[in-house]
């Protein structure tokens, strides 16, 4: 490991800083942003060569992403995930009030096998809202049900979240392998998530306020573009097929430890030969920037963990003599810098910065659980997706319609909420006990 200059790692570490902040204020996208940041400071401040920052790039994270996303644009195209939509609205019948607690149900099965949040959010939030004003029923509950179920179900194996999580840990090392245990992450992250949309919906069942002069004809309008948005109810040769197809895929996964994006191409590639017409537009739909993001926050790092910087973090931390007052502050940048950043890229770069208070020199575990750190980062960092300016936020306050003012002022309120509480929550019930390290 090469010796560490202080000078030296607070530039890379304020760089990266800076990362963020362009990729959040300018329309510059954060990935390429790090990997222009990655050029400029692996040569200057490091010597390093043009290909050994290009080996940064994770191509098994590229793969796995490009594939599930693949595999689900498919199957919106084919009308599946409009199926699975009507299913829902049949399960709730004539009860229009539960109709939030479907919708964080649908959201989660879908983005659990594949979905991009922003991808379920922009296809059910219009369907949800519109829903809403035709039945009278507060906008809130339905926009953090679909947020919230969103981030449910990214944390699983197939998610995106899921394995942009267990991809970083991958690339952190046999150690840390060896003491993370994925399904704890997903399961805290699932229950949190949930108990969100509970509360929502028990506090906000009153309508909200309206126009007077437009909800009527604001209702009818989105009532008869629901009508024409919806899919046919057959359930069709393609769907079976596509819903086939996804259940052979978790099998293999989960079972048999295939790796999720090749079985997920090869899965997406037999729906095209044999559907060809379903497949038109599928690889324009690939989240090419989610990819992007990730992939070049992932290069930076890994510079930052070819050089040293990582570790060096870590010794500070620990000079401080106590880890677990460290990991609240972690958990503090996760949620703030999340609220009005990306998710994906700040579980990209908060992990591998974790890992000295989880792993110790020779391999040994260190003072923090971790399985406990990892799961409360998730948490802290994806609970605020709340936000009216992270992406699927500005989605729900854009179907807003006339209520669009009054969803952005909840909704921003709800992020503050969030921002304080969960990560104080996370550290008290995952750290701070005995199980946390």
């Amino acid at each position: 490991m090469p010796e560490i200059d202080t000078t030296t790692a607070v530039i890379a570490l304020l760089v990266l800083a800076l990362v963020f902040v362009i990729g959040t204020v300018s329309k510059l996208q954060m990935g390429i942003a790090a990997i222009v940041a990655a050029t400029i400071v692996g040569p200057l401040v490091f010597g390093e060569s043009v290909q050994e920052i290009q080996q940064g790039f994770p191509l098994s994270l590229f793969f796995t992403l490009m594939g599930v996303t693949y595999l689900f644009a498919i199957a919106t195209n084919n009308g599946t995930v409009g199926w699975l939509v009507n299913w829902g609205l049949r399960i709730v019948g004539g009860r229009a009030s539960v109709f939030p607690l479907i919708m964080f149900v649908v959201t989660a099965v879908l983005t659990a096998i594949g979905a991009a949040t922003p991808a379920a959010a922009a296809i059910l939030m219009p369907i949800a809202l519109s829903f809403s004003r035709r039945n009278r029923l507060n906008p809130l509950p339905m926009t953090q049900a679909i947020i919230q179920g969103a981030t449910a179900g990214s944390f699983s194996p197939m998610g995106v979240y899921g394995v942009i999580v267990n991809s970083v840990v991958q690339r952190s090392g046999q150690q840390l392998r060896d003491l993370y245990n994925p399904s704890v992450t997903w399961a805290v992250v699932f229950m949190v998530s949930l108990v969100i949309t509970v509360i929502t919906w028990l506090m906000y069942r009153r309508p909200a306020p309206s126009n007077p002069g437009t909800a009527q004809s604001e209702s009818e309008e989105n009532g008869h573009g629901i009508l024409a948005r919806r899919p046919r109810h057959q359930f069709g040769i393609q769907r079976a097929a596509t819903l086939a197809g996804i259940a052979i895929m978790a099998l293999l996964v989960l079972v048999f430890g295939l790796d999720v994006g090749l079985t997920a191409l090869t899965v997406g590639a037999v729906l095209t030969l044999l559907f060809p017409n379903s497949a038109k537009g599928a690889i324009r739909q690939i989240a090419w920037q989610t990819i992007l993001l990730v992939g070049g926050i992932v290069t930076y790092v890994s510079m930052l963990e070819r050089q040293g910087i990582i570790a060096w973090i870590g010794d500070g931390a620990a000079s401080l003599g106590n880890p677990k007052m460290a990991a609240i502050i972690i958990l503090f940048v996760g949620a703030l810098v999340s609220a009005f950043a990306s998710t994906t890229g700040i579980l990209g770069a908060l992990i591998p910065l974790s890992v000295p208070f989880l792993v110790m020199s020779d391999g040994s575990p260190a003072a923090l659980s971790a399985t406990m750190l990892i799961g409360a980062l998730a948490v802290a960092s994806s609970a605020v997706d709340v936000s009216p300016f992270s992406t699927n936020g500005a989605l729900a306050v854009a179907n807003a319609s006339y209520q669009s003012n009054y969803v952005y002022r909840k909704l921003f309120i709800w992020c503050w909420v969030l921002i304080v509480a969960v990560p104080i929550i996370a550290w008290a019930t995952m750290i701070l006990p005995p199980w946390g390290g």
